[in-house]
């Protein structure tokens, strides 16, 4: 992510005591071998995260570098203009930024039409989208703390967070600047840099206190937001109102001061992983490393890293590393999908080569070229605005038009849906492993559509309580008005909720007046079983409260299981499920525990949303094993106890396999979350299984 216009400098006739380094246009030799290891640390990170743990504070470098020169540029020309050119200065990073980005993300929406399977477009050119806007980091921050974004597959463009970052801090520092450069101005007390270092020194304080504060209560938030970022580039802004030339004119220092921050990148890269609270206090060590070398500058002392740092390699790496941070991403993440298979050790290091070579190839092609053409640079910034916003709406093209695509077949997918349930036929979707002589049509469509599968989910989450949320949410409820009629509860995380689309319709017809009472982590069990004094427990007293006061007649709770669980866990969960119910059942409360539905692997799902050439997706199965009720502790609770529990996996799985596909209906929209289409299948049977179990 290079952020100033730059060449390779060249390094001749280097002496054995100091070295002469030729610095081409201001170019900083140690700052391009700062974005040159942060480009390598990010990459090889993401081809491989085991060998090289901390890659991910390469972005945290640029960061860095980019509130530095920026900061220095800004500075310089308020010390010869008197202020700020803002719009100059947005059109000089359009040009040297937007090109090559929108390049790429043209690319990667053609490649996503090509390779990737519908399932997957809606959410990829929904990133896309974001991207093209740079506002891809705010879009990641929304979808972390929304369940049904939470599990996304990783989109291609991804690592576009780190670019809107950037953008949007290139957007309004100028701005800060010129105010205080205005300010400073106008009160002649005050010297500009006085002014705006203040202003700097405040975000670095205020930014970093909240960053260390959202790292441990909202870590996506601390990571994407930009507002929290804010302390990395002020800290880069800091050290160039120092001076944009090295601090120190000793060089012992200078060099001592160099080799202290390589050696805490080195340190950064190599030994932080994904166990640390991060970004928080701990990037302190990645920025203020990157800062040292900076501050250093290239000290001529022969034991210097100067001779290291001005490498040809190095410093062409750091040339293109703003093309080969683009470029990299995409390709690892797309080339499986065309592929058809996981990426080996041989396909990593071609994609290392590959993205190499597509990166030189836009910086000679598109960087180059269109931040120096005389059409842009000769007029006023508006020229260059007007080329920006045309770009951008070309770029927009593919995935609007992808978006349109995926929400007209939902919508036809949900037609189709409501005519087959409306039909009566009894082997469409879970009847189909029940009913006799039951057969699928091979060549029939498959609902729900495959280009809305990541969408069937009928409604089912507009009830759903959001993650550390303490209140309850007690306003959904279906079915029957009568005041006479059976209150019941549904109660459970979002594999209850997924249940609602085949107990919605049905509700009424039982006589029942059916309340949601779903979310996140949301199984019904003991207060005392969570931490005291957090949400989780002020939202369990809730729930369990309600429940006592609402005098229901039946709860059906359920959970998803997890076969891993360890066994003093699973004693721990149990019991504390068992005291809420026998309150309830003391009150007379009919207390119904639903097995789980089975788990597939990605294998499983991919086979049907992706399948290979030659691969009928009916065959799709997950094993037999799949059906194991091995951590559904919630039904070995109520076994334990004599409670009864309604089982359908003879729905889900045959003696031999749990298939993907059923009835000509795909069962699973993720690894675990059945579909509504499938649920509103379901429903007949479950309700049916509610009312044998509650009449006995």
């Amino acid at each position: 992510m290079q952020t100033r216009e730059m060449r390779r400098a060249t390094h001749d006739d280097l002496s054995h005591r100091r070295p002469h380094v030729e610095v081409v246009r201001g170019i900083r030799p140690e700052i391009q071998a700062l974005r040159a290891v942060a480009v390598a640390a990010v990459v090889l990170y993401h081809l491989w995260p085991l060998r090289l743990p901390g890659g991910f504070v390469g972005v945290d470098m640029f960061f860095a570098v980019s509130g530095f020169l920026i900061t220095a540029h800004l500075l310089r020309e308020v010390e010869t203009r008197g202020s700020v050119r803002i719009t100059t200065f947005w059109a000089r990073r359009a040009r040297r930024l937007l090109p090559a980005s929108l390049v790429v993300l043209v690319a990667t929406s053609v490649a996503v039409l090509l390779v990737v399977p519908r399932a997957l477009w809606q959410q990829f050119f929904r990133a896309i989208g974001a991207s093209v806007l740079y506002v891809e980091n705010w879009l990641l921050a929304g979808d972390s703390v929304d369940y049904l974004a939470a599990e996304n597959a990783p989109t291609p463009v991804q690592h576009f967070w780190s670019l809107g970052v950037e953008e949007q801090f290139y957007l309004l520092w100028p701005v800060l600047i010129a105010v205080g450069a205005l300010v400073a101005a106008r009160s002649r007390k005050w010297t500009p840099s006085q002014v705006v270092g203040s202003v700097i020194g405040l975000i670095f304080v205020a930014s970093l206190v909240a960053s260390v504060l959202t790292t441990s209560t909202a870590p996506s938030l601390a990571y994407f937001g930009t507002h929290i970022r804010a302390w990395e580039f002020a800290a880069g802004g800091l050290v160039a109102l120092l001076g944009s030339r090295p601090l120190f004119s000793n060089d012992v220092v200078r060099t001592w001061t160099s080799w202290t921050g390589w050696v805490l990148v080195v340190v950064a890269v190599t030994t932080f992983d994904g166990s640390i609270a991060f970004p928080g206090a701990t990037a302190l060590v990645p920025v203020v490393g990157t800062l040292m070398v900076v501050a250093g500058g290239t000290p001529g002392l022969w034991w210097s890293p100067t001779r290291i740092v001005s490498l040809r390699p190095v410093q062409r790496l750091g040339d293109v590393s703003y093309s080969f941070y683009l470029w990299h991403w995409p390709v690892i993440v797309l080339v499986p999908f065309a592929t058809g298979r996981d990426l080996t050790t041989v396909d990593k290091s071609l994609i290392l080569v590959a993205t190499l070579g597509l990166a030189a190839l836009t910086k000679k092609v598109v960087e180059d070229r269109v931040r120096s053409l005389p059409a842009l640079t000769a007029r006023r910034p508006r020229r260059t605005f007007l080329a920006v916003g045309a770009s951008m709406a070309l770029a927009m093209l593919l995935p609007v038009a992808g978006t349109i695509y995926t929400a007209d077949s939902r919508e036809q997918s949900v037609a189709a849906v409501d005519r087959a349930l409306a039909s009566g036929e009894r082997c469409f979707g879970a009847g189909a492993l029940v009913e006799s002589d039951c057969t699928v049509d091979p060549g029939a469509a498959l609902l729900p559509d495959p280009a809305s599968l990541y969408e069937d989910t009928g409604g089912a989450f507009s009830c759903y309580r959001p993650q550390d949320d303490p209140e309850l949410n007690t306003s959904c409820s279906f079915g029957s008005t009568d005041p006479d009629a059976t209150r019941v509860a549904l109660v459970g995380d979002s594999h209850a909720a997924m249940l609602i689309p085949g107990l919605r319709d049905r509700a009424a017809e039982m006589g029942w007046r059916l309340d949601v009472l779903v979310g996140n982590d949301g199984s019904w069990r003991d207060p005392a079983s969570a931490a005291p004094g957090s949400a989780q427990e002020a939202y369990l007293t809730a729930l369990d409260d309600h429940l006592a006061e609402g005098d229901y007649d039946i709860v059906l709770t359920t959970a998803r299981h997890d076969p891993a669980r360890r066994a003093a866990v699973s004693e721990e969960i149990r019991d504390s499920y068992v005291e809420v119910w026998n309150a309830a059942l003391r009150r007379g409360t009919q207390v119904v525990a639903i097995q789980d539905n089975p788990l597939i692997s990605q294998a499983d799902l991919d086979c049907v949303v992706s399948p290979q050439p030659g691969v009928d997706p009916t065959s799709c199965a997950a094993p037999a094993s799949a059906a194991s009720d091995a951590g559904d502790d919630i039904v070995h609770a109520a076994r334990d106890e004599g409670l009864p529990v309604v089982d359908l996996r003879d729905h889900f799985c045959t003696a031999d396999s749990c298939p993907v596909v059923i009835g000509g209906v795909i069962v699973y929209r993720d690894l675990h979350h059945i579909t509504a289409t499938f649920s509103k299948t379901l429903g007949p049977y479950l309700v049916a299984a509610l009312e044998d179990a509650t009449t006995t």
